[in-house]
């Protein structure tokens, strides 16, 4: 670009350009450290780079850079490799958790069957007992005796002691030590005056005891799914239970024809009705209850009815209405324990059904647990395999470090070039649609100020020049030009021959402030060509015809293979008129420039009274 210098003489003469010196050193010619430098330089990587960073980014040529570059390609292999082992370990844990836990729920239900059917002799053996201190006489020992045998068979058949031997009362500690408890209060029976409520309540205290062990095993037990299902099958231990105790009352009411106190008639009372209750939650629980329960009660319909009809006669307590009777008292016993097996039943189908679920569940925890294992051990054995060929696919990349390095940085010059070409042919707003394919629509603007220039007496001095004489002034000329209007928002729209135009407020709109900016740089430009003289012509100086007008404007890109921002309107022709028809180092304005510049005290403005032109005017700085 050429450079103009003021002399002494007040005179500007171009500069001659300075002279580039291109170096072409060979990659091969470059020393290591060279090549890293140059290669970071391509890529336009930051060197300053604080701790983090240079933890994070390092020069992949170089050997500390190559290192990181493995390590960082080896992390992004190894993470997701522990991330899925760790997953795979939790899975394989929780699949080990829930199959033990299935386990140990199966266990407990096993082990709680055995306990109901010690559970139900000690109730029967309650009742005979009860029946017995109500009304002594060989009958009612013989129904008593042949309990003792049940109870001490379900006793030895007992897989494991289920009371813990941190149990405070000694004769629940073990077996053995509740056996000889059994056994004398057994032996003490004829000899202490015992009551049928004591009786009763001797054996329900015993019960208690292991209803309440069988409630905290399913308690600790984590049952999940089932958890409905434990609950309906607690309940119906309780409604069994006090179905038991109900049974028992009864037959001391039937053997005695009343009840002789109050606190056996509310004991009855109660048993029935938390029977009852607690059957109702269990069916609420376990729709299979109910199916179970009205299917078994339709092969004996007047079972039912014979036990309402009892516990009616029984809550009456009209001892007018009955007499001591065995005979009703056994058969009491019978209805009731029938109830109590349906009860029972329904108890053994709620278990057998969490048994099949928890089953099928523990079975599939044992496939995903050999699935997990075989996952488990693929991840072990290929995780080398994988490093090793990230290892190796990380040292062939780095080898194609250079090449790719030295083509990026073509690329990069050639998108800088064209970059700087496009923007010196259209606008940046505009160039930057373009880059982004997008479609550039010619563009109404409303107001805007153009300018055309061309050198006075230019075809004299192309005559008297050689056609490399006036390429180099026109370059010359015009290259001082860009310099000067880039202080003011103006764009530059093209240079044909010695003519130069110029427009402020297109493409980027400025209110009304393009007269001025126009005005400005126009003065500019005259200041700065009175300074300056031809450089092959010494003593020749320049004389510039400016011409401009206000109006609107039609702006767009024209052609595809060089495309062109050009301007469309009567405004451009009356500018170029304007320019045509003014004098040499004179800024000819039209009226309605005029009108934008009124007000702003920078200029001095007057009109042209050249008889040719009419409505136009001239102004000075």
């Amino acid at each position: 670009m050429a450079q103009w210098l003021k002399k002494r003489t007040g005179e500007v003469h171009p500069t001659s350009r300075p002279s580039v010196t291109k170096s072409k050193s060979s990659i091969g010619s470059m020393t290591q450290s060279q090549l890293n430098v140059a290669i970071m330089e391509m890529l336009e990587l930051k060197q300053d780079w604080n701790k983090c960073e240079a933890v994070c980014r390092g020069n992949p040529i170089t050997d500390a850079g190559k290192r990181k570059q493995i390590f960082k390609m080896l992390s992004l292999v190894l993470i997701p490799l522990m991330v899925l082992s760790g997953m795979t370990a939790n899975s394989f844990i929780y699949s080990i958790s829930s199959y033990n836990n299935a386990e140990n729920i199966r266990e407990t239900l096993f082990f709680s069957t055995e306990i109901g059917g010690l559970l139900r002799v000690l109730q029967r053996e309650r009742d005979m007992s009860a029946l017995y201190v109500s009304s002594i006489g060989p009958d009612t020992k013989d129904f008593l005796l042949k309990r003792y045998p049940e109870t001490d068979e379900s006793l030895q058949n007992l897989s494991r002691w289920p009371v813990s031997d941190n149990q405070p009362r000694s004769e629940f500690q073990t077996k053995e030590k509740f056996v000889g408890h059994i056994n004398r209060h057994r032996y003490q029976l004829d000899i202490q005056n015992r009551t049928a409520k004591d009786e009763i309540a001797f054996y329900t205290d015993a019960i208690e005891v292991f209803i309440k062990w069988l409630f905290e095993a399913i308690a600790e037990a984590k049952s999940g799914s089932v958890w409905r299902s434990l609950v309906a099958y607690q309940e119906i231990i309780v409604a069994s239970e006090y179905l038991g105790r109900e049974r028992g009352i009864g037959v001391t009411f039937y053997a005695k024809g009343m009840f002789t106190s109050r606190e056996d008639y509310l004991l009855f009372a109660k048993s029935q009705d938390v029977a009852n209750s607690s059957y109702r939650y269990a069916r609420r629980y376990s729709p299979l209850i109910k199916d179970t329960y009205d299917e078994q009660l339709s092969d004996d319909p007047n079972l039912l009815r014979d036990i309402r009809n009892m516990r009616n006669q029984i809550r009456s307590n009209n001892s007018s209405n009955f007499n001591p009777s065995l005979v009703m008292a056994e058969f009491w016993f019978e209805n009731m324990t029938k109830y109590q097996e349906i009860i029972r039943n329904s108890q053994k189908l709620v278990a057998a059904n969490v048994d099949t679920f928890l089953s099928i569940q523990a079975d599939r925890d044992l496939r995903n647990i050999i699935l997990i294992a075989g996952i488990f051990s693929g991840i072990i054995v290929l995780s080398p395999v994988i490093i090793f060929a990230v290892y190796s696919l990380t040292s062939q990349t780095q080898k194609y470090s250079i090449s790719i390095a030295n083509r990026t940085k073509a690329l990069n010059k050639e998108k800088k070039r064209t970059e700087t070409l496009l923007h010196q042919m259209l606008p940046e707003s505009v160039a930057e649609r373009l880059k982004r394919n997008q479609q550039v629509d010619a563009e109404t603007f409303s107001e805007c100020t153009i300018f055309f220039s061309d050198i006075v007496g230019f075809t004299q001095i192309s005559s008297v020049s050689s056609p490399l004489q006036v390429v180099d002034m026109l370059n010359s000329l015009y290259s001082s030009f860009d310099e000067s209007i880039a202080r003011f928002d103006v764009y530059k729209v093209e240079t044909i021959g010695d003519a130069y135009m110029v427009v402020s407020g297109v493409p980027r709109r400025n209110g009304s402030r393009h007269g001025s900016e126009i005005a400005a740089m126009a003065t500019d430009l005259l200041d700065q060509i009175n300074r300056l003289e031809i450089p092959h012509l010494p003593g020749t100086k320049f004389k510039l015809r400016i011409g401009c007008h206000s109006g609107n404007v039609v702006a767009g890109v024209v052609g595809s293979k060089m495309p062109r921002y050009c301007l469309f309107g009567e405004t451009v022709s009356v500018a170029a008129k304007m320019e045509a028809l003014g004098r040499a180092n004179k800024v000819h304005i039209s009226e309605s420039t005029y009108d934008l510049l009124l007000g702003n005290n920078n200029f001095i403005i007057e009109e042209n009274r050249d008889t040719y032109v009419k409505d136009s005017i001239l102004f000075s700085k």
